[in-house]
């Protein structure tokens, strides 16, 4: 588990191990009990009439945490000399990492146990060889929403749920989940019943919003709440914390923030304690003695003092005048669904790097049915540029179009714009300017038959030469036909062989295909998923509108609808 702790003195050492102890204690003023060095001795503690067989136990607690549970951990050394502690404060999500690393505590605190769903035996990558399991909570702190009192994008109206906060409507501002446990618990509670974010266009557009600003952690938050009268920075989007370290913001900090507690529920912070799953006998006694320390009656009176619930989330502090209120706690979900909605926010971070491929064949002169009278072109103009308008400005795009011989005899494609930064200056606006001026030109482009294949090879091609690990890499075609090509080019067995051989996992590029009117849905599908990509179908501009977005969500791969 990669602990490593000093090794037995021999008995023939004992005694010279003694003597050098003892001066150790003399000097040191008995610190002993909470020692904060890694070596360890057979002897116990000066005075103590017994011999010590077990190290100091390391324990890495939550930091916030860390001087009650030392202070508590104290009196079980009182009771036994032998029973020794060595308290570190940590952030656990640093803690899980290391733990997966093979470099593991003994006893470990995280301020949730949702930490333990990266320690688990088998993991990808993980030097984990058992399960951490927690043998009981040490205290409880609800996530609540810091509410900023005067800002202008506080919340005025109901707090529903976090789902509904998230997902839906209302100013809000996250941390990022992977390093902060109050944030991370908010998005958990938010994906509690929630359509996956391919099927659900606007909470997807959500988190790929609150992923790109989350903030690093919970101290960046508290500073962006100023005070109106020593700071000209006036606007902060309410935020979720703990209870606890609410009410101690407030304590130095007064008239900033107040709590919400969503009607639906939320989760609690409940500090695990956990023993490794590999503990010596010897050490294992040490770590059941501190668990009956830091949660005996003192312990439970000293955690409510500072702050924080009982483990039946009763008590609480007052915050601003307010004491605490009665909650519903939400019911956790399967680690494996915690981990899933985690790698969903990582997906979404990723700004999108995609290629567009238009058809502007002939048959995109068509009549679509059910718009009014509108042509295919004219559907695929307004919905492009309404899509190109909605994508934040980190976002790399770029277009082609296709039919036949569009640039030059023999060669499909042309392109009607380079891929790059929307928000990259381009003659006299920007290139996301450029490209809704290049679609809107979408009439003067029609002509030709379907080059789909030769184009769609060409364009993979391109992607995967060009690829961008900081972006999600992606050429989205749309199309209103059969690939139907005079000149000859690639079958469509020949264009799949292309694009599996061309595919490099760690160069993962994605072919989304739209397909409107009499495309051919079989053929996208193949073509989609040879790429691990995903197929849709659409033929007004709502629907059209609504598959782009949802290909742009479809970053996980074979997601083929």
């Amino acid at each position: 588990m990669g602990r490593h702790h000093a090794q037995t003195a021999a008995p023939s050492q004992r005694g010279v191990v003694a003597a050098l102890v003892a001066g150790a204690l003399v000097i040191a003023g008995g610190a002993y009990a909470l020692g904060t060095g890694t070596g360890s001795s057979d002897e116990a503690p000066e005075g103590s009439g017994a011999v010590c067989t077990a190290a100091p136990l390391r324990v890495e607690v939550a930091t916030e945490v860390a001087d009650l549970v030392k202070t508590q951990l104290g009196t079980a050394t009182k009771a036994n000399p032998c029973h020794r502690f060595e308290v570190t404060g940590s952030r656990s999500s640093s803690v899980a990492s290391r733990i997966r690393q093979g470099k593991a505590p003994d006893v470990w605190v995280p301020d949730s146990s949702v930490w333990l769903d990266q320690t688990t035996a088998g993991s990808t990558g993980s030097a984990v060889e058992a399960d951490w399991v927690a043998a009981a909570s040490v205290a409880h702190s609800p996530v609540v929403l810091a509410n900023p009192v005067t800002s202008p994008d506080r919340l005025t109206g109901d707090f529903t749920s976090w789902n509904d906060l998230v997902n839906r409507s209302g100013a809000i501002h996250l941390a990022n989940p992977h390093l902060d446990t109050a944030s991370r618990l908010a998005f958990l509670g938010s994906r509690a019943g929630a359509e996956a974010t391919t099927k659900d266009v606007t909470a997807g557009q959500r988190i790929i919003l609150l992923s790109r600003f989350a903030a690093t952690g919970i101290s960046d938050l508290l500073a962006g709440a100023k005070d109106p009268s020593t700071s000209t920075t006036t606007r902060s989007e309410p935020f979720p914390i703990s209870e606890q370290a609410l009410a101690a913001h407030a304590a130095t900090t007064p008239g900033l923030l107040r709590p919400l507690l969503p009607q639906a529920g939320t989760f609690s912070m409940d500090y695990p304690w956990v023993p490794a799953p590999d503990l010596t006998p010897a050490l294992k006694e040490v770590a059941d003695a501190g668990l009956r320390a830091v949660t005996s009656p003192a312990a439970v009176e000293a955690f409510a003092k500072a702050g924080f619930r009982g483990t039946d989330d009763s008590g609480g502090p007052t915050i601003e005048g307010v004491e605490a209120a009665s909650f519903t706690a939400l019911a956790q979900q399967a680690a494996a669904a915690r981990l899933a909605a985690l790698r969903q926010w990582d997906v979404l971070k990723a700004d999108a790097r995609m290629l567009a491929i238009i058809d502007v064949s002939g048959s995109m002169t068509t009549v679509a049915k059910d718009t009014g009278g509108k042509t295919r072109a004219k559907v695929a103009e307004e919905s492009l540029v309404t899509a190109v308008q909605r994508l934040p400005d980190g976002s790399q795009v770029g277009g082609w179009i296709f039919s036949t011989d569009k640039g030059g005899k023999g060669k499909d494609w042309a392109p009607i714009a380079p891929i790059a930064r929307l928000d990259e200056p381009e003659g006299g606006g920007t290139h996301r300017d450029a490209i809704v001026g290049a679609l809107k030109k979408f009439p003067s482009y029609i002509s030709g038959d379907t080059g789909l294949y030769d184009t769609t090879a060409a364009a993979f091609e391109e992607m995967t030469r060009t690829y961008d690990p900081e972006y999600f890499n992606s050429v989205v075609i749309i199309t209103d036909g059969k690939n139907d090509d005079p000149g000859g080019g690639l079958e469509l067995d020949e264009l799949l062989a292309k694009i599996k051989q061309g595919h490099d996992p760690t160069k993962p590029v994605r072919i989304i295909t739209i397909g409107m009117g009499e495309a051919d849905p079989k053929a996208l599908r193949a073509i989609a998923g040879a790429s691990g990509g995903a197929s849709y179908s659409a033929n007004t501009s709502d629907d059209l509108l609504t598959v782009f977005v949802q290909a742009l969500l479809a970053r996980e791969p074979s997601q083929a609808q």
